[in-house]
């Protein structure tokens, strides 16, 4: 009995929300007591004369340059390239291995199927698979229909029982 009790004791635990040591430490603040300050908390604080200056507005016409430049760059970039047409200029170049070929605009044609041997219209007589000759017609199966299904009974038996 007695060397139970330590196994019993070692087999149990608490979860974090409910331990009671966990909490203690969440209130006093010792877990935050463990962790590493953040960088920056030892240096002075910062004074605003160190702010820079605000930069020099440019121009008008340098910024409706700059505006109609984005403007024409969407437009652009809206349409289409053809196939074979080149890629606009300005833009970077894929790293590609001297000598190795362009990626085409389309994707390559369908493979071409080999042509099927011509089988001769005599090999089907022989299995019974279509007419002997090319002008006669294969024979229709033939299906057997059997007797028709009962009458349906009188209307009045279709209902419920009228009420007297």
């Amino acid at each position: 009995m007695a060397l139970l009790l330590p196994l019993l004791g070692a087999a149990c635990s608490v979860p974090e929300a409910v331990n009671p040591v966990a909490i203690y430490d969440r209130i006093t603040g010792e877990t935050f007591a463990r962790r590493t300050p953040p960088p920056g908390l030892d240096d002075p604080f910062p004074r605003l004369g160190t702010v820079p200056e605000r930069p020099v507005r440019p121009e008008l016409r340098a910024r409706e340059a700059v505006s109609a430049a984005l403007v024409q760059d969407r437009e652009a970039s809206r349409r289409a390239l053809e196939p074979s047409e080149p890629a606009p200029p300005g833009l970077p170049s894929p790293g590609r291995a001297p000598g190795e070929p362009d990626v085409p605009g389309t994707p390559p044609p369908p493979p071409r199927l080999a042509a099927a041997p011509p089988i001769p219209w005599d090999a089907t007589a022989d299995s019974g698979l279509g007419p002997a000759t090319p002008g006669a017609a294969p024979a229709a199966p033939s299906i057997e229909i059997g007797p028709a299904p009962p009458a349906p009974p009188p209307p009045d038996l279709l209902g419920p029982p009228r009420a007297p």
